[in-house]
């Protein structure tokens, strides 16, 4: 009976040595050179449709490509660039998780990576550290290790990143390393982060500017050390690492108490790292003091927004375009405006722009008011405003919104006569531009036009990355399915 078993067991193991042995074979195995010709030229393939915007097709493109050679990430990294140009990080994620079965360790780790920047570009810090620690721990590389490095000193973990910034970098991260190690040095002795910037020569000129503008603010310092990390600390959160400005005033908050400086920009480092009862209580504390009146009450306004109290929120940013004058920015105006038009206060709205508009003549603030009273139906201000912008320079940006509004417009109100000629325009502006495609099925629709209605509705949605359109055009695809 036991050597029926031994005998049993040991044709089992060779079975499954002999498919082992097979599998590794195929798995293993160089591809041939008719399936590297196919391969490329597949990917060329690929990538034309990636250039032209066509990310569906191009998707399916580099699929195709990585069944013919699936130990290439190349193909796996487009599929997750198109994820994360869409922000659908769930599917990149699975991509870069089917890729650790086949690619090599170098290519996943930049495929992850990639997901970490795109995860440090919409503030998802926590994910994009996550990200990062994959990657290096999958291989050791320039850019895992810069941006690993990033993702410690946003967590307050300086010690860890300067052992990451010590390393050896490319041409293409060195000067990111560097600025951001002098940012650290900063920190604990200005002297010696003022002689490393001095002697530091930056590769690439587009970094130089940042080189130059720390170096000036080092050669700026005098004896009051509460000056001087004001001013330290406004490099810091103007740069993006506000934890830097945290970990460099925050000890001295009892100090800087009558600094408006200093507690402007703790307070703002507090918004920027999402810590917004800290960002409330510090910018507080700066209202009482003369300087920086509207930033102040801009970022108080922001900050008690993403706190989810809007009465306050809406007096701040009164106090902020009240106190801005002269130099009030289109991007505060946009940015309170769009708060109200998404709370559905239509008619603060209009009260905040006809406050703004008899002070202010500029092209953005007419294409802002061609939003603000579209909502309200029947409004003679409309065509007013879209009949100022017919008359007034505009660059290629501002032409393209004009054009969306006064076709939008039209279709609502049934006035057809220019729109075909309108849409054009618009086109020979932007073929990739979204709302075209929407406005082009709504103009198809009114002719009865379902199949290129629905052609256009989903080439909205294929180029439309910032998800302007996407609800308002899936809403009128629905039927035409």
């Amino acid at each position: 009976m036991k050597k029926k078993i031994l005998i049993i067991i040991s044709v089992v193991v060779g079975i499954l040595l002999i498919a082992g042995g097979t599998l590794a074979y195929f798995n293993f195995r160089p591809p041939t050179e008719e399936q590297v010709r196919r391969y490329e030229q597949t990917m060329s393939e690929g990538e034309i449709l990636f250039e032209a915007r066509e990310y569906s097709e191009a998707v399916k493109k580099y699929n195709q490509a990585a069944r013919i050679i699936n130990k290439d990430g190349r193909a796996y990294s487009r599929i997750v660039d198109i994820y994360l140009l869409k922000n659908d990080f769930e599917t990149a994620l699975e991509v870069a998780q089917k890729a650790q079965d086949y690619a090599t360790v170098a290519q996943v780790s930049l495929i992850y990576a990639n997901i970490a920047e795109r995860y440090f570009e919409v503030e998802d810090f926590y994910n994009a550290r996550m990200n990062y620690e994959i990657a290096s721990s999958l291989n050791d590389n320039p850019k895992v290790n810069f941006g690993l490095a990033k993702a410690y000193v946003y967590d307050g973990e300086i010690d860890l990143a300067k052992k990451l910034l010590a390393k050896e970098y490319d041409s293409e991260n060195v000067d990111k390393a560097k600025l951001l190690y002098s940012y650290i040095l900063g920190l604990e002795d200005t002297k010696k982060a003022k002689d490393f910037v001095s002697n530091y020569k930056p590769n690439n000129k587009d970094m130089s500017s940042y080189f130059d503008e720390y170096s000036s603010t080092l050669d700026s310092l005098e004896e009051d050390e509460l000056f001087n990390s004001a001013k330290v600390a406004r490099v810091y959160v103007n740069n993006n690492y506000p934890t830097l400005a945290i970990k460099l005033l925050e000890p001295k908050e009892e100090e800087i108490a009558q600094y408006v400086d200093a507690l402007y920009y703790l307070g703002k480092a507090y918004l920027d790292t999402k810590q917004y009862d800290k960002a409330v209580s510090t910018l507080q504390k700066s209202a009482s003091l003369i300087g920086y009146e509207s930033d102040k009450y801009w970022m108080l306004a922001r900050a008690y927004y993403k706190k989810d109290d809007l009465v306050n929120s809406i007096s701040y940013y009164d106090m902020a375009v009240g106190y801005a004058g002269d130099g009030l920015s289109r991007e505060l105006v946009e940015e309170y405006l769009n708060i109200l038009l998404d709370s559905n206060q239509i008619n603060k709205t209009q009260e905040v722009y006809t406050d703004i508009v008899k002070t202010m003549n500029s092209s953005w603030l007419y294409l802002i008011g061609l939003e603000t009273y579209y909502k309200a139906e029947g409004s003679a201000k409309f065509d007013y405003y879209l009949n100022k912008l017919a008359n007034m320079e505009m660059n290629d940006n501002q032409e393209k919104e004009y054009l969306f509004w006064k076709i939008r417009g039209s279709l609502e109100g049934s006035r057809m006569e220019n729109v075909e000629e309108e849409l054009g325009r618009l086109l020979v502006l932007d073929r990739f531009n979204p709302r075209y495609y929407w406005m082009k099925g709504v103009y198809s629709l009114s002719l009865s036009d379902t199949q290129e209605a629905k052609d256009s509705f989903e080439l909205a949605l294929e180029y439309d990355l910032d998800g302007d359109v996407t609800k308002e055009v899936e809403k009128l695809l629905a039927p035409l399915q």
